[in-house]
Formats: C-alpha cells, sequence, structure tokens
C-alpha cells in the first residue's frame, strides 16, 4: 500500500519518534541491518515504524545522492512532527572529502536530516557491539581511523570470529544494541559537532531512539 503524504510541519530532534526515515550511503550492509531493526519494530507491535529507502538503480554511492534521495521523499510523502529523516553515511576520507562533507552536514541542518554519520564506516557500529573500543591502544585507534585495507571490517572478523558483509546476522549484534549505544556515546567527545571528526559512530542516535520506542510500547 502506497504511503500517505504527510504535512511538512515538524519538530526536529524529537525523542519519541512514530517514524523513522533512513537514507544509506551503503548498498549492502546496511539495508541488512535496518531492514532487520524494522521488522523486529513491526513485530513488536511498536508503534514506531522504520522506512529503509532502497538505494536508487544506477545511483552513485555517495553522500549527495543519499541527500537527495531523502529530499525526494519528503517532497512527495511530507512528514509529521513526529516523524525524524536520518542520513548514514560513512566519512572514510578516501571517499568523502572535508569540503563534501561540510557541505552535506549544513544541508541536514538547514532540512532539519539528522546525520548519523560513522568515521571511517559503518562497521565500526557494528564493532562497537562486541568490543569497548575506547579500550584500546592508540595505536590500534588510528588504525582504525585510518580503515586501511578495510581494518575495520577486519578487526570486526577477528573480533567475531567472523564476519560477511553481504550476509549479515543481527542477531550478532541486536543483543549488544544499549551496550554499543553506550559506548558510541562515551566515543563521542563532541557531540554538539555536526559530525565526530574523531574515530565515532552517531548510528546511535538513531538506535537509541529505537531502542526507547521499543522499550516504551
Amino acid at each position: 500500500m502506497p504511503r500517505e503524504r504527510r504535512d511538512f510541519d515538524r519538530i526536529t530532534g524529537v525523542r519519541d519518534p512514530s517514524l523513522i526515515v533512513i537514507a544509506m550511503e551503503g548498498a549492502e550492509t546496511e539495508p541488512q541491518y535496518f531492514n532487520a531493526v524494522s521488522k523486529i519494530a513491526d513485530e513488536s507491535k511498536s508503534r514506531l515504524k522504520l522506512k529503509i529507502l532502497p538505494k536508487r538503480e544506477n545511483a552513485v554511492s555517495a553522500a549527495k545522492y543519499v541527500l537527495e534521495q531523502m529530499n525526494d521523499y519528503k517532497k512527495e510523502f511530507g512528514i509529521k512532527k513526529t516523524d525524524e529523516l536520518c542520513l548514514v553515511i560513512d566519512r572514510d576520507a578516501q571517499s568523502l572529502k572535508e569540503a563534501n562533507l561540510a557541505d552535506v552536514a549544513r544541508l541536514c541542518a538547514d532540512k532539519q536530516y539528522l546525520l548519523a554519520l560513522s568515521n571511517p564506516c559503518f562497521e565500526l557500529w557494528l564493532l562497537l557491539h562486541h568490543l569497548d573500543v575506547s579500550a584500546e591502544s592508540g595505536a590500534e585507534k588510528q588504525s582504525l581511523l585510518a580503515n586501511k585495507k578495510q581494518f575495520a571490517k577486519n578487526k570486526l572478523r577477528q573480533v567475531m570470529g567472523g564476519y560477511n558483509p553481504a550476509n549479515l546476522n543481527l542477531d550478532d549484534f541486536w543483543p549488544q544494541t544499549r551496550v554499543a549505544i553506550e559506548r558510541a556515546k562515551a566515543l563521542d567527545n563532541s557531540p554538539k559537532d555536526r559530525w565526530p571528526n574523531d574515530l565515532g559512530s552517531r548510528v546511535y542516535l538513531i538506535m537509541d531512539k529505537v531502542l526507547n520506542m521499543l522499550e516504551s510500547d
């Protein structure tokens, strides 16, 4: 059934959104993760609904295109005060230059989108479910941040004893979600900055809202 149109009146940063819309840069791991979270919300009969925007065909996987996708969604459907619109992107310096990131962050602020950026990548968020990254050595943190030769993915494989980004099992992460949120908060030394300039993932901002809603229903 097509989604009904909504009015554009909205208050940003709502604690208990009724709808969380997520547009993401990743075409593999992130959709699997958030679609599985959405299924849990549906099966729990929660008031919360997640709308996971699929990657558009033939679209370049870049932050500006994720932003455009959210803009298109907002234009077509509108939003309510209790909706939260979120962009999930990676900071990886190899693919996203500082100037481009600043433009995306500014537009997100103007449009009241939640920018859930991971520095360097989404795998850091997954890693936080199984490892207290803040307790790692300085050298290990720098290796994670630089993320050369997919260091974060390899670290996740090491910690978990195996990890396949093409076949994500949410059961490997869901029970530790609250732990991951607290660890991500601890890493976020400058939460008022538009994005984490150091090692960190603001996916916790989305998942904190999700858990709060599921636990309150």
